[in-house]
């Protein structure tokens, strides 16, 4: 009787238990799995486009989706790396020449190579201001960039003056920082500092801040402003971001950024103050913005540049653009394009306005 009831008792239990199995919600495979140490590993994760941005940039990041990387994670041999990039900077120039005409006068100064962007309209209260660009290409690409100086002169209607600095691995750091800051003491000999602005992007964000760290060591006065747009302030320490951002956002294959400059750092000391900001005195830095996306590489960078700032209690202002990849305003057909442009030229203008 008792083994009679027993089985009957299972078999209801298992009736039963079926029952609610079919009422349950499948339990799908971990999206993100971690290891002992905290380390995640991402499995199986939807990110979908945000409709939050723009047509134009979600069509930016389909496009993107599709092609691929052609820079293989910036792993491509150095000529073939350059040879794209010269003929994108070729393109992007023409197109901007035709929307913002400006005068472009190429000469050396301190010796190095310098170009002045003259835009067709000056501002009324231009005469005596100038903005200092240093172009972004992770330190060996870009030679003779004038992308970004053309349309912040055209929005700002100041003057611009691209340096082409030495690139690597032909010349290693500290080269580029020695060749801008070369070139910023010859123009104290003309300007007011408080009348002039130094920024650049990605890479060239980067050496806005050496630059301006190797000119307090030198006892040089500091300009008005620095716009440091999507860079890193600490070589030393990868940000999280750098883990599974690429170029262009989501990708297949992510490079860390002490690869992708490792013709640039070298054997150098990764916390050398004026290699890494990060680890120099901040105090008194000029005011600072600083600006990135969430699917950009250097976001941790970015920020984290923006808080050391502030805890030395300097006026530093963050923006950040929502889905958008590194740099993502160098991509002319976006409105977040110019929405980013406008600001930068708005915070570099009022800067070096008279007081």
């Amino acid at each position: 009787m008792s083994t009679f009831v027993s089985k009957q008792t299972s078999k209801q239990a298992c009736l039963l238990l079926a029952a609610l199995a079919a009422h349950l919600p499948v339990i799908a495979a971990p999206a993100v799995t971690f290891s002992p140490t905290g380390v995640a590993h991402i499995v199986d994760l939807t990110v979908p486009i945000p409709t939050t941005i723009s047509a134009p940039a979600q069509q930016m990041l389909r496009k993107a989706a599709a092609a691929g990387d052609p820079t293989r994670g910036l792993t491509a041999s150095l000529t073939e790396l350059r040879a794209g990039s010269a003929a994108g900077q070729a393109k992007s120039t023409e197109a901007l020449l035709a929307k913002h005409p400006s005068t472009i006068k190429k000469s050396t100064m301190a010796g190095v190579p310098v170009a002045l962007v003259t835009p067709a309209k000056l501002a009324a209260n231009a005469t005596g201001k100038l903005l200092i660009n240093v172009h972004g290409g992770a330190f060996f690409l870009g030679q003779g960039s004038i992308t970004e100086a053309i349309p912040i002169a055209a929005r700002t209607g100041i003057p611009v003056l691209a340096i082409d600095y030495r690139l690597a691995p032909e010349h290693p750091f500290p080269a580029a920082v020695d060749d801008t800051v070369a070139v910023y003491r010859e123009l104290l000999k003309s300007y007011q500092p408080e009348r002039m602005a130094l920024y650049g992007s990605s890479a060239g964000a980067v050496l806005s801040a050496q630059a301006l760290v190797r000119a307090r060591q030198l006892k040089l006065p500091l300009p008005a402003a620095v716009g440091f747009f999507s860079g890193t302030a600490d070589f030393a320490r990868a940000a999280d971001s750098e883990a599974f951002f690429t170029l262009g956002g989501l990708g297949a294959l992510v490079t860390p950024v002490a690869t992708q400059a490792k013709g640039y750092l070298a054997s150098n000391d990764l916390r050398d103050p004026v290699m890494s900001p990060a680890y120099a005195d901040l105090k008194g830095f000029p005011p600072t913005l600083l600006m990135a996306g969430t699917r950009d590489f250097f976001l941790g960078g970015t920020t984290n540049f923006h808080r050391a700032l502030l805890k030395e209690k300097v006026p530093a202002q963050l923006v950040i653009f929502d889905a958008m990849p590194h740099v993502h305003w160098g991509d002319l057909s976006l409105p977040e394009t110019d929405e980013a442009l406008d600001i930068q030229a708005a915070f570099l203008a009022e800067q070096v306005a008279e007081r």
